[in-house]
């Protein structure tokens, strides 16, 4: 009998696959060549280097600087929402503040705060994003590939309690990561999809979870008019121990609105993730839209050219 983890390799193997196959001919180092004049790239696949939840194949011009707030407010429906918390609103889930940099036009750097919404709170997470290949207009490259290098770390103080996620032996265990491939295509002015085969790794867990796991992403855009359009990004978590005795987590799934006003990008978002960074909302999404525990959200971008 095939078992579940050769089940999560072998669908690994072929999402790797075929983002090779897509980009495959002509060679590598030939497509990262920007000398041909005729290969003009795709613009505007996204609007910002973030849907709602996932990150996006949209790259920081060198040396700009892009500072993102990030919000997420409580429960709408449900057990906690409702009027007696203004349907979330009295509540905040989770908050990051973060500057992002582009060290060139194919490499992107940042640092974040957030709140955190999981037992693992007061989380610094840094990352690089590398952009390796880029969509033509000749359909010679026929999609855009980033790849994003995420780690987390809690500052929060250890819990005295031996059997909390929290209780933090060993400073490594306040440290998790995120590797993750970004497939994207813009199939016309109005429609853009891509493709996130996700790895996360956290030092310390549970002693019913497992340290690391695979999740496969899919996000989308549909513009609406010049500045404003649907966005949509959803995660399946490939893992076993997704709901235990003392848990049940969901997959996040996010549901927005995207408006562009000169300099900033700005999102009204549902979803059911109450954490903001990959390290958060992958392995701790309790919340679930069919109870109406999802909530309203924000993300806001500024760009500065320095």
């Amino acid at each position: 009998m095939i078992s579940t983890k050769q089940v999560r390799f072998s669908l690994l193997i072929f999402l790797f696959s075929l983002s090779t196959n897509l980009v495959a001919q002509p060679d590598l180092e030939s497509l990262l060549d920007d000398s041909d004049d005729e290969d003009e790239l795709v613009t505007s696949t996204f609007k910002s280097t973030r849907l709602i939840l996932a990150h996006t194949t949209r790259s920081i011009k060198e040396n700009n600087l892009d500072v993102r707030i990030t919000h997420r407010f409580d429960d709408i429906l449900g057990p906690a929402g409702g009027i007696h918390s203004f349907f979330g609103l009295d509540y905040v889930a989770d908050v990051r503040i973060a500057f992002e940099y582009g060290v060139t036009d194919r490499i992107d750097i940042g640092f974040g705060r957030s709140k955190g919404a999981s037992k693992v709170k007061e989380n610094l997470d840094g990352f690089v994003k590398l952009h390796l290949l880029r969509q033509t207009l000749s359909n010679k490259m026929p999609v855009s590939l980033s790849v994003l290098l995420n780690s987390s770390v809690s500052i929060m103080q250890a819990s005295t309690d031996s059997t909390s996620i929290a209780f933090f032996e060993k400073p490594a265990h306040r440290l998790s990561y995120v590797t993750q491939v970004i497939v994207a295509r813009k199939f016309s002015d109005r429609l853009s999809l891509m493709l996130l085969p996700t790895y996360v790794h956290r030092n310390f867990v549970e002693f019913d979870d497992e340290n690391g796991f695979i999740a496969l992403g899919a996000g989308g855009r549909i513009k609406l008019t010049k500045r404003t359009a649907i966005v949509a990004d959803y995660f399946y978590i490939l893992s076993d121990l997704r709901q235990t005795n003392k848990n049940v987590y969901f997959n996040p799934l996010g549901i927005g609105f995207e408006i562009e006003t000169g300099g900033h990008v700005f999102h009204m978002n549902f979803s059911n993730s109450r954490g903001i960074i990959e390290n958060q909302y992958l392995p701790y999404t309790t919340s679930s839209w069919l109870s109406g525990e999802f909530r309203l959200g924000f993300n806001i971008s500024r760009m500065f050219a320095l």
